[in-house]
């Protein structure tokens, strides 16, 4: 059969895009987890966070008739992110479209760019979530602006309030024991990284609030393994594919996970409980049939997405840097 365009828009939103999303959610720890629980969030010129800056002081105890303090605090105000607009494309030429008439070769070159574009995609949002980027560039906020001091987050500036700064940052040097140069050796990470790990981890501990995951390189990985290999309280310290599909070590019963993306030498301590991806009702991953441009011999679909990685308390969040980043 000739290439039918409405049938094959049909056919790719209903078969492909699906599964294509679904692997886009599920190609790395960080997308599985953030952008997995994506949450559709209310249109705006901006994307608002409710953030609790300080405590509520009408309170106490009181006896009998005593009068209550009922006097308003005010205890939220709002972090402010830009929308970021995401896409991929699904491009057929004319020349492609006149070779490929047959049925089967329809499906098979269909399948081809839908592929193309999955695997697109899986790089745009891993590599963009542990990424420098402010917002201002288009792109959504990185892992490494988000943990960071002295900077502007949502609109918040950590200059003036040390609050939004990153929880716990450490930037391993020479001047700390146990590392001879700006940067561990693989050995140097085995013997310290149990004792950088409960440091970081006891830093954003607030009683039963504590990070929900940590992510890594597999290099560090390793040699976490290697630290606590005779350690049978990390059950076993043997690492494990669990219920994700991705391989982890257990501390304290949060999985630190190994995540291609991650850069060399870091480890990242995320709490979820405040940081998630929002996104627009009518752009989460929808998908646009193919049309004919009017200036290209070519059909082009398009998968579309708006929304934003908020984040509501930074302090929650760590980062330990300098790392192995070789064997």
């Amino acid at each position: 059969m000739s290439l039918n365009f409405d049938n094959l828009s049909a056919l790719t939103r209903d078969q492909y895009i699906p599964n294509l999303v679904d692997n886009i959610k599920k190609s790395n720890v960080l997308t599985m987890r953030l952008l997995g629980a994506s949450k559709p969030t209310a249109s705006g010129n901006k994307v608002l966070q409710p953030v609790e800056y300080a405590r509520q002081t009408a309170k106490g105890f009181y006896s009998g008739y005593d009068v209550l303090d009922t006097s308003p605090s005010e205890v939220f105000t709002d972090a402010q992110y830009d929308w970021v607009q995401a896409f991929g494309t699904i491009t057929i030429s004319g020349k492609e479209e006149a070779l490929n008439d047959g049925k089967e070769r329809v499906i098979d070159l269909l399948e081809a760019k839908v592929k193309n574009m999955e695997v697109a995609m899986k790089e745009l949002y891993g590599e963009t979530l542990y990424g420098t980027g402010d917002g201002s560039d288009g792109k959504f906020v990185g892992l490494q602006h988000i943990i960071k001091a002295d900077r502007t987050l949502g609109g918040i500036n950590s200059t003036n309030y040390s609050w939004w700064d990153g929880g716990y940052i450490k930037a391993l040097s020479s001047s700390d024991a146990g590392v001879a140069g700006t940067t561990a050796t693989y050995a140097e990470t085995v013997n310290i990284i149990e004792k950088q790990i409960r440091t970081a981890f006891g830093s954003l501990t607030k009683g039963s609030d504590s990070p929900t995951m940590i992510v890594t390189t597999q290099i560090i990985f390793d040699a976490l393994e290697e630290a606590l290999s005779d350690q049978v309280r990390y059950n076993g310290s043997q690492a494990s594919v669990g219920e994700s599909g991705f391989l982890e070590l257990k501390y304290r019963g949060v999985s630190i996970f190994v995540d291609e993306h991650c850069p060399a030498g870091h480890m990242y301590f995320l709490n979820e409980n405040y940081m998630g991806f929002r996104h627009h009702r009518k752009r989460n991953f929808s998908f646009e049939g193919f049309q004919k441009p009017v200036n290209q011999d070519a059909r082009i679909a398009k998968m579309l997405w708006l929304g934003a990685l908020t984040c509501s308390n930074p302090s929650r969040l760590g980062l330990i840097k300098n790392l192995a980043i070789a064997y």
